[in-house]
């Protein structure tokens, strides 16, 4: 029977083996390093890419929406403006219907954008008036009950768009009379719209007659969509942000992260402009910052309101290294309107996404206003 031989080896070639096992570890562990850097790059884009998309989305869709149930064929309902209340306080005193409002927030901290629209199906079909109110805390009784219920919002407006507005909450379901329904919008806890005295508040309160109009809004009423973050403050390195969505008027001026809707995670910055017309047109040819006249637009300068650009930042994942430029440009228009956001160093150790677009206010331009 053969006897195996098993073969030696020598200090050379066991010291070259050793080599080789080190050469090829390194060689691996170079390659999942260059894996890992690559996935931290991939990951940390993407996951940016991803928060910015979601929150354009979120943001194109009720800005398109803006106004729905503030419009009737031959134009605006409010042409004259709108008496709101909330807790007794007059929100709007016959102020122009702003269906998508940009609040500046000056060098340092993000814009934040109100839209005023319902959530009702009826809106293109509002119900009738069938008797004048006596009174502006009167009954209203019309020809339909519109699918109303409790705690909804209601539009109260001219036949013709001519007389103001009001906004009103019922305080109970519609009732039947007859052939008809009456909606009552009494002042209490349950119904925060609806002041006790309108006369005293309003310096315009309005009673609405024969053929008048009732619109259902819904439950959607008025809402802000801002950047808010994890300690209350503008957005750093330091802290987390979301855009996030909140009931405008029962919501503090300065929620927190769990008192909002989060919308879409890490977004640092919003920054919006107007896009207007020279006056009765469609065409934008100008884009302009939510300042000066236009912190509060009027009447005139509302209807010239078309569009708004939006640019949206979105914060990937931290990096050991600096791996985002200095500013990061948001839009540019030449010189006269170029925007950008500049970044601290350690803000500059996360990846970033700068989305933008401009969404048309349709139910305006629809509309003709």
């Amino acid at each position: 029977m053969a006897r195996k031989v098993q073969k030696g080896f020598t200090l050379v070639e066991l010291m070259t083996a050793v080599a080789l096992a080190a050469v090829t570890g390194l060689v691996v562990l170079q390659v999942l390093s260059n894996y890992q850097a690559s996935k931290r790059v991939a990951t940390g884009r993407n996951d940016a890419q991803i928060s910015a998309s979601l929150g354009l989305y979120v943001l194109q869709k009720e800005i398109r929406m803006a106004g729905s149930g503030f419009t009737l064929p031959g134009g605006s309902a409010c042409r004259n403006g709108i008496d709101i209340a909330y807790n007794g306080v007059a929100i709007s005193n016959g102020d122009p219907v702003r269906p998508v409002r940009i609040v500046d927030g000056g060098a340092s901290a993000p814009d934040r954008i109100d839209i005023l629209r319902g959530n009702s199906g009826f809106g293109p079909a509002p119900a009738t008036i069938l008797q004048t109110m006596a009174a502006p805390t009167a009954r209203i009784v019309v020809d339909s009950d519109l699918e109303l219920g409790a705690g909804n919002l209601i539009l109260v407006a001219g036949y013709d768009g001519n007389k103001i507005c009001t906004l009103m909450q019922l305080s109970g379901p519609p009732t039947v009379d007859g052939n008809a329904w009456e909606l009552l919008h009494a002042s209490g806890s349950g119904a925060p719209f609806n002041p006790a005295s309108p006369t005293a508040l309003f310096t315009s309160a309005p009673t609405y007659d024969v053929r008048d109009l009732v619109i259902n809004l819904g439950t959607h009423g008025w809402r802000r969509f801002s950047v808010v973050c994890s300690d209350g403050g503008v957005p750093a390195a330091s802290n987390n942000c979301d855009l996030a969505s909140y009931d405008l008027l029962g919501t503090a001026q300065t929620p927190s992260l769990s008192s909002v809707q989060s919308e879409s995670a890490q977004i640092v910055d919003l920054q919006a402009q107007y896009g207007i017309t020279p006056g009765g047109q469609q065409a934008v040819d100008a884009w302009v910052d939510a300042t000066g006249d236009w912190a509060a637009p009027s009447l005139a300068n509302q209807s010239r309101i078309r569009a708004v650009r939006l640019a949206l930042v979105a914060r990937g994942a931290r990096d050991n290294g600096s791996v985002a430029p200095a500013s990061l440009t948001l839009w540019d228009d030449g010189p006269s309107n170029r925007k950008v956001r500049n970044l601290s160093t350690e803000e500059r150790h996360y990846r970033y996404q700068v989305l933008t677009v401009v969404v048309p206010i349709v139910n305006s331009i629809w509309a003709g206003t």
